[in-house]
């Protein structure tokens, strides 16, 4: 039986009999995703779960339930906790009183409603905040938790994903009854109303519970909310670019690898590494992490909050569709949006985004464009790679109408220059003291500067392989799904031993996992120099050694330089 609901029912109702029901508020709010919120002790002491009450026993297949797992165990023996799902009262009314402090005009009033201790004073509040449950009984589900920074930048040995259990379980949102009573003989119908305000605007704005700055906790108000004014205000003086983005992948996952899941955390890790990649370019790599950690924020070694925020919103219409023929690759859209402190969401974050968006993808795959790929063992054709498509909505200046514009560079070297200059000289203006911009080239790293990495555009392939409309392979002959910088990352007859290489094309299959050195991005713009539609654009991340070293990184540029048709972009040559 749950019986999550009835204490908001039978004090609705109490209200109700004695006529107070205008110091009662109470509505339905809706998780968009999962949620981390609260906590409830597992068995083994150390895998951190939702807020949840007991519904059943704790049985698995295998072991004991205090016994320490790796996740695939977890998937496999208990993917859902007998746990019932549920909001804290005092998760919401923090997140109202965070919510509050960053607002003068409302703080003492705040104070004065909520509560709160002033050395070994403590006012007692006007408000009480009722738990949030769900309509319906929802269990804890697995999640999982994989850094990637070590692994992705500094090419050190991967990390063991960890489990988590969360309130969502990514697929379908979660109606949930926020309530707020007002107590009484203190507090007064207007002062119930205005916090009822708060708690709608604090949680569309903050969300609930922890990672929200990575998409998770997203709760969308009551439909007929709209705040006031006053309530309106920007949160300090940021403010929030919306892109829309088409992902075409060879697929993407979260705990259950066979379970096709694009997140707001791939979206995170994927903004996280590249800011990262940016600042090692010119600053040392103790202030680099430094400015990381107060932009994107961190837990380790000291928890600290960042001041970039990112939120994805699915479109419900094409979410996780499928190919219409094989090899499979599926598709994800919807829109990105991206908020911080303005200047530095202009001049520091979007520049990165535009950079990051015209030589990758994002997700798994995300350094190899879409194509076909045969396997070794069983010669059976897969799909690799990725293929993002990001746009953003611009005012042309001639007839002032909105359009909607891609959102990254076109293959000419003096678009990627000026805006990199532009980018320096905006990071040496808000942290001049931590500017060292020969820091790091000799850092085995991928370190995304002139002086530590190249950028080519290679023509190729003909055509773009695939309908991105229909959702179809147009080519099905593998090689011909591949540019020149593709071809040239698959070689593996020496000295153009390439492919599978850890020191360049990377071996994500081995047990022992490598990152690839090289990201490539299919763009469907054709060649200037050779009579095809569509070009590659290649970066090689140096990784601390010299073009003109032996070095087989530098082996790769030197050919990469010799490819007819090519363009140099930005940085190093042979």
């Amino acid at each position: 039986m749950y019986t999550g609901l009835q204490l908001v029912d039978l004090l609705e109702k109490q209200h109700q009999r004695r006529g107070t029901s205008n110091l009662f508020k109470k509505d339905t709010f809706t998780l968009q995703w999962r949620s981390k919120v609260g906590s409830f002790p597992h068995p083994d002491v150390e895998t951190m779960v939702s807020a949840g009450e007991p519904c059943g026993a704790w049985y698995v297949t295998n072991g004991r339930p205090e016994d320490k797992r790796q996740l695939d165990e977890n998937l496999d023996q208990m993917s859902e906790l007998p746990l019932n799902g549920y909001i804290p009262g005092s998760s919401i009314r923090g997140i109202v009183r965070a919510w509050a402090m960053e607002r003068p005009s409302i703080r003492n009033q705040m104070l004065d409603l909520l509560g709160c201790q002033q050395g070994n004073v403590i006012q007692g509040g006007k408000i009480e905040f009722l738990d949030a449950w769900p309509q319906t009984a929802t269990k804890l589900v697995l999640d999982i938790v994989n850094p990637q920074e070590s692994f992705q930048v500094y090419h050190e040995g991967q990390g063991k994903p960890l489990s988590v259990y969360t309130l969502g379980n990514s697929e379908d949102t979660i109606p949930v009854i926020v309530a707020i009573r007002g107590i009484p003989g203190l507090a007064s119908p207007q002062e119930v109303q205005t916090v009822w305000e708060w708690v709608q605007q604090a949680l569309s704005i903050y969300g609930v519970g922890s990672r929200t700055s990575a998409g998770y906790g997203q709760i969308k108000p009551p439909s007929g909310f709209r705040a006031s004014p006053e309530l309106r205000q920007a949160e300090n003086g940021s403010t929030t670019k919306t892109f829309e983005f088409k992902l075409y992948s060879q697929g993407c996952s979260g705990a259950d690898r066979q379970q096709q899941e694009f997140r707001p955390s791939h979206w995170r890790g994927w903004l996280r590494s590249w800011i990262l990649r940016f600042l090692l370019g010119v600053m040392s790599k103790d202030n680099a992490q430094k400015t990381l950690w107060e932009l994107m924020g961190t837990i380790e070694p000291h928890t600290r909050k960042g001041c970039v925020k990112i939120r994805m919103i699915p479109d419900p219409e094409i979410w996780g569709d499928r190919s219409i023929n094989e090899p499979y690759f599926y598709v994800w859209e919807g829109k990105l949006q991206v908020t911080a402190p303005s200047e530095i969401l202009n001049k520091i974050i979007l520049p990165i985004i535009r950079f990051a968006v015209s030589t990758g993808g994002v997700g798994r795959g995300w350094r190899r464009p879409l194509h076909i790929f045969h396997m070794e063992n069983n010669n059976r054709a897969a799909t690799r790679g990725s293929h993002l498509i990001m746009t953003h909505q611009v005012t042309n200046p001639k007839t002032k109408n909105r359009e909607t514009q891609p959102y990254r560079f076109r293959p000419k070297s003096e678009n990627w220059t000026s805006a990199y200059d532009n980018w320096l000289t905006a990071v040496r203006s808000r942290w001049a003291d931590r500017i060292n911009i020969d820091a790091n080239q000799l850092l085995e790293a991928e370190v995304f500067s002139p002086r530590t990495c190249a950028v080519y555009a290679v023509p190729g392939p003909e055509a773009n392989p695939i309908d991105e409309n229909d959702l179809e392979w147009l080519e099905t002959n593998a090689v011909e799904t591949r540019g020149e910088g593709m071809h040239l990352i698959y070689e593996q007859t020496p000295p153009r031993n390439y492919k599978r290489n850890p020191d360049i094309g990377g071996n994500a299959a081995n047990k022992n996992p490598h990152c690839s050195w090289a990201s490539i991005k299919r763009i469907n713009i054709s060649s200037q120099e050779i009579d095809v539609d569509c070009q590659e654009i290649v970066c090689l991340f140096m990784g601390g050694k010299s073009p003109q070293s032996n070095h087989i990184r530098a082996q790769f540029l030197q050919d990469l330089n010799r490819i007819e048709g090519k363009v140099h972009l930005f940085g190093v040559s042979p």
